[in-house]
């Protein structure tokens, strides 16, 4: 009966994939995410936590998870993410909490290692969706379970409110990581937010009262969304392909408009699926994190991404904070707040941890190296203009603008070799800017700029201004 709906799924998918010009592997994809609506409404309706055990939840969700993992990516590839989850749960369990965290991200960084290095053996430079994707999620899963262990149990004065008190158990881990509606294409909530989602106490504790099952807008608005980045995507990749920014007949400013126009319709890709996997989530309940001061519901617990703010963020900060949310997040918690040796820049080893994390392409280390000094100069810059232009509305628009149109060619010529890949072509790409941007970024850099300057209060570095995520859990001075 398995082999036949294996194989039912299968001749499926490639007539599909015949009919419309698609590759298999993103039927396959796209496919069993868009199950995840008419079994969401099982899940949150016919399976409530009121009337239904949660053993029954996890066992559903865990087994659907997995099937859809079986049905889009095989038995083989899915071996590595079984032994992964395996060995993490039994160092929660045999490990002292002092190190386990330690030990856990080490570990999982090797396994998605092994995972991207088998990935640029059997498809090099390649697109396709293989299981690199939910291993990289499944990264970020096991090492932020490790660390709220380590802060609820062997750092008694962790202030991090997604601590955990004690191991989870068997099942709670697995579905934790295999759920049908996060697996395939994430976003990796921590353990604390899924298992009150699971028993229902995210609406119960949050809601006092009001409303929260309203998910009309917070489902239909991110759904439509989807649809129309998907459809930009489809069109305008037709007309700019990304190795077109190669091409030596353009001048500079053509040059720096046309990798504007690429990078475009390349988010645009990730935003469908981020956008895509946020309604799902919402809709199944996930996605609700509770009130805000003025008493509206916030959706924000599966948000990957904010193309406003990406789009037309007027810093680099408010560009990068916008795009992949929760990896933000993660780097924050497992990286950015916990380097403190003094030695250790913790923007440059969060950078690396992300690049590391990714793969092992080239045009990678080009992006986030580059990236690493590009936030330090915004940081500089920032330090050493802002307080000029604050004068009046008119000089602040200009300014505005004026860092809009900076922060934008700049990520954009860093972010170019993230799609290159290869070394031949970020070079050559690079030498067609005369290398003007890396040399001007690298120079603001190191400006000795005072930080004892009055900062805008949005710049949430390590300058004095208090981080506060509600969903980071920690606040940072």
């Amino acid at each position: 009966m398995a082999s036949s709906m294996f194989a039912t799924f299968e001749s499926n998918a490639q007539a599909l994939s015949k009919q419309y010009a698609v590759p298999i592997d993103q039927v396959r994809f796209l496919t069993l995410l868009l199950l995840g609506y008419p079994l969401g409404a099982l899940y949150r309706y016919g399976l409530h936590p009121s009337r239904t055990s949660l053993t029954a939840r996890h066992v559903f969700s865990t087994s659907l998870g997995i099937l859809f993992g079986l049905l889009c990516f095989g038995w083989s590839q899915m071996f590595l993410l079984f032994f992964m989850t395996g060995v993490c749960y039994a160092m929660l369990l045999w490990l002292p909490t002092t190190v386990v965290h330690l030990y856990t991200v080490v570990f999982a960084m090797v396994c998605v290692s092994m995972g991207h290095v088998y990935r640029m053996l059997t498809d090099y430079e390649g697109w396709n969706i293989d299981f690199s994707l939910p291993l990289m999620v499944m990264v970020q899963r096991v090492s932020l379970t490790a660390f709220a262990l380590n802060d609820g149990i062997a750092r008694a004065d962790s202030d991090n409110e997604q601590k955990l008190t004690e191991v989870p158990s068997l099942l709670e881990y697995w579905s934790y990581n295999y759920n049908f509606h996060t697996f395939l294409a994430g976003p990796a909530c921590t353990m604390k937010e899924y298992l009150n989602f699971v028993d229902g106490s995210n609406f119960t504790t949050k809601t006092s009262n009001r409303n929260g099952s309203d998910v009309k807008y917070p489902v239909l608005g991110r759904l439509s969304e989807a649809v129309v980045c998907v459809v930009l995507h489809q069109v305008i990749s037709a007309q700019y392909p990304i190795d077109s920014i190669l091409k030596p007949d353009y001048s500079l400013p053509t040059r720096i408009l046309l990798a504007h126009i690429i990078m475009f319709h390349v988010r645009s890709r990730y935003y469908f699926v981020w956008l895509l996997v946020e309604s799902i989530n919402n809709f199944i309940g996930l996605g609700f994190g509770g009130y805000d001061k003025e008493g509206k519901p916030v959706w924000d617990v599966c948000k990957n991404v904010k193309p406003w703010d990406v789009e037309f963020g007027t810093n680099f900060r408010s560009v990068i904070t916008g795009w992949n949310v929760t990896t933000s997040l993660w780097l924050r918690r497992i990286c950015y707040n916990r380097v403190s040796y003094g030695w250790i820049s913790p923007i440059l080893a969060s950078w690396v941890l992300s690049a590391v994390w990714h793969g092992f392409y080239p045009g990678y280390y080009f992006c986030f190296l580059s990236g690493a000094i590009m936030q330090a100069a915004s940081v500089n810059m920032r330090r050493l203009l802002w307080n000029h232009f604050q004068t009046s509305e008119t000089w602040r628009r200009i300014y505005d603008v004026a860092t809009w149109a900076t922060s934008h060619t700049l990520l954009n010529y860093g972010a170019m070799c993230f799609v290159l890949l290869s070394v031949e072509k970020c070079w050559k790409l690079w030498k067609f800017y005369y290398f003007f941007p890396l040399i001007i970024v690298s120079c603001a850099a190191w400006l000795p700029v005072s930080h004892s300057k009055k900062e805008p209060q949005n710049d949430g570095h390590r300058n004095g201004t208090q981080m506060d995520d509600h969903r980071n859990g920690i606040k940072v001075q």
